[in-house]
């Protein structure tokens, strides 16, 4: 890949610190499995499946919006998701997608172009936070 690899650590980041704090929340253990295939060749599929709570139907439609969370006053800020929207749309160029069933897990499904555009006008860097004036 020609991409932006803080960038793409950051959601992966992401993506399991949500599974551990809100998917395996009460839970002694729990597994991820992040797989990844090639998808004709100019794009990579990568998927984050957890075997944890899952996420709540009417909850499903809501997880990248800003500030969205199911943990109000417990420490969370309901970004993670949202940051991690804008940096797979805007800096990787890609696409996000969630399915879960609740108390079965979640599984997240990134599609990346394997050379991502370019940062010369975007307003955000590499690593996904605002750029200085």
């Amino acid at each position: 890949m020609q991409s932006y690899p803080g960038a793409l650590g950051q959601v992966l980041s992401n993506l399991i610190i949500n599974a551990v704090i809100h998917g395996f929340d009460g839970r002694p253990s729990g597994e991820i499995r992040i797989t990844a295939k090639m998808v004709g060749t100019q794009k990579l599929s990568l998927r984050l499946k957890d075997n944890g709570k899952g996420i709540a139907t009417k909850n499903l439609n809501r997880i990248f919006e800003p500030f969205f969370t199911t943990r109000l006053g417990q420490g969370g800020s309901g970004l993670g998701l949202h940051i991690s929207y804008n940096i797979i749309t805007s800096v990787l160029g890609g696409s996000i997608t969630v399915q879960s069933i609740e108390g079965e897990g979640a599984a997240f499904q990134l599609d990346l172009p394997l050379n991502a555009p370019a940062l010369q006008d975007a307003t955000i860097d590499e690593s996904g936070k605002p750029r200085s004036s």
